[in-house]
């Protein structure tokens, strides 16, 4: 989905602004750096997550033992996050890119090292 798609859906969640924070791909096309991302990823608090289980279903993703799943396309990555953590983009709460790029290089996934030089490339501009 394109920038506009994604913001569509994430709106239809209906989400606390002040509560949860985009990652991963979603970040990276919040930012320009790419054109799609094929889900929604966030990070929402332990405290909200509760919140949000008494209007969604969600399943438990066997990818980490943080990620719970919303359907076919939002994974939702439950854990602590401070605000030094995010930056509003659009008027939209998401992670800081250094904090993603961290992220990307430690797990280092073969599906993500084109975004690791993605985001070290803008980093260091």
């Amino acid at each position: 989905m394109n920038k506009s798609e994604y913001l569509r859906k994430l709106d239809e969640l209906r989400l606390d602004k002040a509560k949860y924070c985009i990652l991963s791909g979603g970040a990276m096309v919040m930012h320009g750096l790419k054109e799609r991302t094929a889900d929604i990823d966030i990070k929402v608090r332990p405290d909200y997550f509760e919140e949000l289980k008494t209007r969604f279903s969600f399943k438990k993703s066997p990818k980490y033992d943080y990620l719970w799943e919303l359907g076919e396309d939002v994974e939702v990555a439950v854990q602590e996050f401070s605000t030094d953590e995010v930056e509003v983009v659009d008027g939209y709460p998401v992670i800081k890119l250094e904090l993603e790029l961290e992220w990307k290089i430690q797990h280092n996934r073969p599906k993500d090292q084109k975004s690791i030089r993605v985001l070290k490339e803008y980093l260091n501009k």
